[in-house]
């Protein structure tokens, strides 16, 4: 079973990896490692929140697949949450980032620095929301 430790450690983990390869300019050429890393954090940042707030049982998985669409994403996890179509926004956009930077030709430096970008936005609304007990 994942724990919120769990979650929150992958999440950073994931996170100080994108952080390193923003450092040292190299998104564009390790944009399938960050695709996949930032939807995998968005989705144990996410985790952490649901299990915080006891939305979801300690062995309950999330698959970055139900953020497909905003459909999708509201049928499971359309749980009232503060801000909660806005987050799931944000997890719908990391999903197609994901699509986007790791399967087919490569992207422009640009779509990376957006996908980054997404992430760290729906961090600081997940610990806005943390911080604010709503």
């Amino acid at each position: 079973m994942t724990s919120i430790e769990e979650h929150e450690h992958a999440a950073d983990e994931l996170i100080r990896d994108i952080e390193e390869k923003v450092r040292f300019h190299l998104l564009a050429r390790r944009q399938r490692i960050v695709g996949f890393a930032a939807s995998e954090a968005a989705v144990n940042l996410f985790a952490a929140l649901l299990h915080k707030r006891n939305l979801i049982g300690p062995g309950t998985n999330i698959n970055h697949r139900a953020f497909k669409s905003m459909k999708m994403a509201r049928e499971q996890y359309g749980l009232g949450l503060p801000h909660g179509d806005e987050l799931l926004m944000f997890l719908v956009a990391q999903e197609d980032f994901r699509d986007k930077l790791c399967y087919g030709k490569a992207k422009d430096e640009s779509v990376v620095q957006e996908a980054v970008r997404n992430l760290f936005e729906l961090k600081r609304l997940i610990e806005s929301i943390q911080e604010g007990s709503e």
